[in-house]
């Protein structure tokens, strides 16, 4: 019991259960399995990258999940290595592996690092499947959020997020809930814009009730699909700031 065994898969799994089940003791579980098996695949040699890219993703996968500065610096040294492998030895450049680019991507969404998040040029890769689309909603919708005060000039970055969300939406078949929820956020957002903003671009002070409407509904089907999205725990930084600056533009 509660010994670790020599299948690589069957660890894996249980590391990546207790990370979705979350709590300090379960992440300190996982990383612990992670880190064996990485030591393991290194040759027994500790702190030292492997070549088996399903555990090194995965270690960084969970050190970003469990937050904090070091914690994202050490999951954006292991994406940025694994990149640079998967372009042949070429730093800073792009990659053909989706999951290693998108990866890296919600690293530099955390870290605010919005020069970086574009030299990955997920605008042009367009690798297939919906959440390339659903990446660069949430990178443009979150830069909005890190403003103090909203301006006219901003609107393009909320434009930008709708866009893509509306593309995830739709790429998606409308059946993501993921997908369904960032485009209700933009939706939320641009109902509560000021309204010179949106006569600019020729939209009637009336369909702000419409697009509040239409959130709550893209909403309620996000949570029919996957109704445990209720359940957890959503304190981002980035949802307090979308509270106040909604707050502000209400006010």
């Amino acid at each position: 019991m509660n010994t670790p065994c020599d299948d690589k898969e069957i660890e894996l799994t249980l590391g990546k259960h207790l990370q979705i089940m979350g709590g300090a003791d379960n992440l300190k579980t996982a990383l612990d399995i992670f880190t064996q098996l990485r030591t393991r695949a290194a040759g027994g040699q500790v702190n030292t990258p492997c070549d088996d890219r399903e555990i090194e993703l995965a270690l960084g996968i969970h050190h970003h999940v469990m937050g904090g500065a070091d914690n994202l610096k050490t999951a954006q040294d292991i994406f940025v290595r694994l990149r640079t492998q998967a372009a042949r030895g070429k730093a800073n450049t792009p990659c053909e592996d989706k999951e290693i680019e998108l990866c890296l991507a919600a690293i530099f969404i955390d870290t605010e690092a919005w020069e970086q998040f574009d030299g990955l040029q997920l605008d042009k890769q367009l690798y297939s499947g919906f959440d390339t689309f659903l990446c660069l909603s949430i990178r443009y919708f979150q830069e909005l959020m890190s403003v103090e005060k909203i301006l006219p000039e901003h609107l393009t970055l909320l434009g930008k997020a709708f866009n893509w969300a509306a593309f995830a939406v739709e790429s998606s078949g409308g059946i993501d809930a993921s997908c369904l929820s960032q485009l209700a956020h933009c939706f939320r957002f641009l109902s509560a814009w000021p309204q010179p903003g949106l006569q600019i671009l020729g939209i009637e002070e009336k369909k702000a009730y419409e697009f509040k409407q239409t959130a709550l509904l893209l909403f309620g089907l996000a949570n029919k699909l996957e109704p445990h999205r209720q359940e957890m725990k959503k304190a981002e930084l980035w949802r307090e700031r979308e509270r106040q600056l909604l707050a502000q533009m209400t006010a």
